[in-house]
């Protein structure tokens, strides 16, 4: 019998982690260099308007000092970036925000109008393309309020500067958007490059029990088991050397009671819990938001093609508002059952298959074209709408010879 109704399932810590890194590591392989020559070009062009506009600061002397700060703060990370940690200390980016707080004050006063024409703010505005290299190497939370607060700054400062001469405005928001705008589209790419690693992870694992055969193990059991076999070869090896004397004492003897007991237990689920079972618990996406109902185990009797089909028709369903940025996956339904009047599945090799699929949310021209195209791979279908729910009937015809495939 296969049926899950639970919302949340368990997790290997070695595949969350395993995945978890190699999610990162590929978000600062492909967007440390990009963030570098960014940074780079948006603070080159800051510091060529400073020079532009060198005869229009009060202070030049202060202006200078904080172009100073922000120059070092630039070179250090540039230098140290690759030996450093893969996520930059506290400590060290609440240093780098110190440092970039003085230079913003200095910065400001040394360019503040002092009768004549108002200097712009380059090394304040310098502040932001700086902060974008500590993107991939910090919480999205931490960049944001720290981009928060340098444009809550910057914009107060622009509009008392502004207010004598409301024409100073314009070019006032257009340094507060170069201060503000670097960290907080980095930290939007970096967030949607992470989703879209950890889905195309999810969906390689979950096409991997495609061609597993139709009652197994999966992924989380085979690490159990790989550690059974190694306490039972451990004990075995024990006994054939002569370590471990004969007959067994009692503590050495429940230890290979409670091995034998497990190793029968997964034998059993081994026979019991399909293919589709296993991808569906063992995803981080499908897991937690669709619901299998497939109390004879009806998921074995299809064939490598309907799988395929089938699980890449449900991925493509659940993962739709994730891909678009839209909030939280939507929850499914799969329902999987021998029509009324049928043969059991025993006696009819060739018998036919009902599988529905109902998910809610979903608009009507909404549905990934590709997922209709991978239902057609698993039979004839019919859909329908009722309000927000997608109700799909698809019939297919069954091979019990591939249960065992």
């Amino acid at each position: 019998m296969t049926r899950i109704d639970e919302r949340t399932v368990p997790r290997s810590p070695l595949a969350r982690g395993a995945a978890g890194d190699e999610r990162d590591a590929l978000s600062r392989a492909r967007l440390d260099l990009g963030f570098n020559v960014a940074t780079v070009a948006l603070i080159a062009f800051l510091l060529v308007l400073f020079f532009l506009d060198i005869g229009d600061y009060p202070l030049l002397g202060l202006t200078i000092a904080a172009w100073v700060l922000v120059a070092v703060t630039l070179v250090a990370a540039l230098v140290l970036r690759f030996r450093l940690p893969d996520e930059l200390p506290l400590w060290l980016y609440l240093g780098a925000l110190g440092v970039w707080a003085i230079a913003l004050a200095l910065d400001i006063a040394g360019s503040w109008p002092g009768g004549g024409a108002a200097a712009p703010l380059t090394a304040a505005a310098a502040i932001g393309p700086a902060l974008l290299l500590c993107v991939p190497v910090r919480p999205a939370r931490d960049i944001l309020l720290a981009a928060a607060a340098l444009g809550g700054v910057l914009l107060i400062v622009v509009v008392w500067r502004a207010l004598p001469d409301l024409q100073l405005l314009g070019p006032g928001m257009v340094t507060v958007a170069i201060a503000v705008a670097p960290p907080v589209v980095g930290t939007q790419i970096v967030r949607s490059l992470r989703t879209l690693v950890q889905l195309e992870l999810d969906l390689v694992q979950v096409q991997s029990t495609v061609v597993s055969p139709g009652y197994a193990i999966g992924m989380l059991a085979s690490e159990e088991l790989a550690r059974l076999d190694l306490a039972a070869e451990r004990l075995l090896d024990g006994v054939a050397t002569g370590r471990t004397e004969l007959p067994l004492d009692e503590d050495t003897a429940d230890a290979a009671a409670g091995i034998a007991t497990e190793l029968r237990l997964h034998l059993i689920q081994g026979r019991t819990e399909t293919w589709l079972y296993h991808a569906v618990t063992e995803s981080a996406l499908l897991g937690p938001s669709v619901t299998l109902s497939d109390p004879e185990g009806l998921a074995a009797g299809l064939n490598r093609d309907q799988r395929d089909g089938l699980l890449t028709a449900v991925w493509l369903l659940i993962s739709d508002p994730v891909r678009a940025g839209t909030g939280q996956p939507r929850t499914l339904t799969l329902e999987l059952a021998r029509p009324v009047g049928t043969y059991p599945r025993t006696s009819n090799p060739g018998a036919t298959m009902s599988i529905v699929i109902s998910t809610s949310g979903v608009p009507r021209n909404g549905v990934d074209p590709a997922a209709w195209q991978a239902i057609r791979k698993v039979g004839r279908y019919v859909e329908s709408f009722s309000g927000s729910i997608l109700r799909i009937e698809v019939t297919t015809v069954s091979d019990t010879s591939a249960e065992l495939v």
